[in-house]
């Protein structure tokens, strides 16, 4: 099985980049001409061509980075934009990336991802990792229906189930069918305004202290069972060969997703 970075730079090989529409898509280049702080540290992550960022860059924002898997997109931006610092280019994988940045954009990327419930989790919550406090994630989510072929990126989704995965890390403050489309597009992306939330750290008043995470997994699944902690809380390690030790490890480095399980607790002891 090839890894993501040699799947995506085989598709460059081959020319087969049929979401590349050889300019800067509507809707974003609409944003971008409202902005006016050009000192905005902005990630454009699985930028493909980067027509997105050349248009910032040349417009006089200087703090534009994109980052792709592949190194054969970094390769053609650099030859067209030469004074393009080489340092804002970066060839890796999305979630090995650090960085804080005020505002990412997103031009479908979201749907670049093979749609296991995990890998839309682990974007949601890499993409606020990623944000300063206040930051914003803005762009494109394609709306159609998600096909059975898992070979056919870019997949798509819904507003209700992109709204499930980003809600509890963001607020939003709209979400909705684009009217600036491209023809080829039309009625078939949405255009999203998301605002990093304020996580308010816990009160001292913990009605958990002292109890661990170990045991209030134990004591719900003896009570519940796997299935129905699922439906409760939407994370893949309850519906995929759940375990105490891989559902520990998720919700340790995952603080919305171990809020909604001691919630859960909680309820339980009511």
């Amino acid at each position: 099985m090839s890894t993501d970075k040699q799947y995506w730079t085989q598709r460059y090989e081959d020319a087969l980049t049929g979401w590349d529409i050889g300019a800067v898509s509507t809707p974003l280049k609409a944003y971008f001409d409202q902005l006016t702080d050009k000192s905005l540290r902005i990630l454009i992550p699985g930028a493909g061509n980067a027509y997105e960022a050349e248009y910032l860059w040349k417009k006089g924002f200087s703090n534009v980075f994109i980052l792709d898997i592949s190194p054969i997109p970094l390769a053609l931006f650099k030859k067209r934009n030469p004074d393009f610092k080489a340092s804002q280019l970066i060839e890796k994988d999305f979630f090995k990336h650090k960085g804080v940045y005020d505002l990412i954009i997103e031009q479908t990327f979201f749907c670049s991802f093979v749609p296991h419930k995990m890998n839309r989790v682990k974007y949601a919550t890499k993409m606020a990792s990623l944000l300063a406090p206040k930051g914003k994630l803005v762009g494109l989510w394609f709306d159609f229906p998600l096909t059975e072929d898992l070979e056919k990126r870019p997949f798509g989704g819904s507003i209700k189930e992109y709204i499930g995965y980003l809600n509890p890390l963001f607020d939003i403050l709209s979400f909705e069918t684009c009217y600036n489309s491209i023809a080829e597009r039309k009625n078939k992306e949405l255009f999203g305004i998301f605002s990093k939330k304020d996580i308010k750290p816990k009160q001292a008043n913990n009605p958990l202290h002292g109890i661990t995470l170990k045991t209030i997994l134990e004591e719900l699944v003896a009570k519940y069972g796997w299935e129905y902690m699922d439906e409760k809380v939407r994370i893949n390690c309850f519906a995929v060969n759940p375990s105490i030790n891989s559902s520990l490890k998720f919700l340790r480095k995952t603080p919305w997703a171990r809020e909604k399980v001691e919630k859960l607790y909680l309820r339980s002891k009511k």
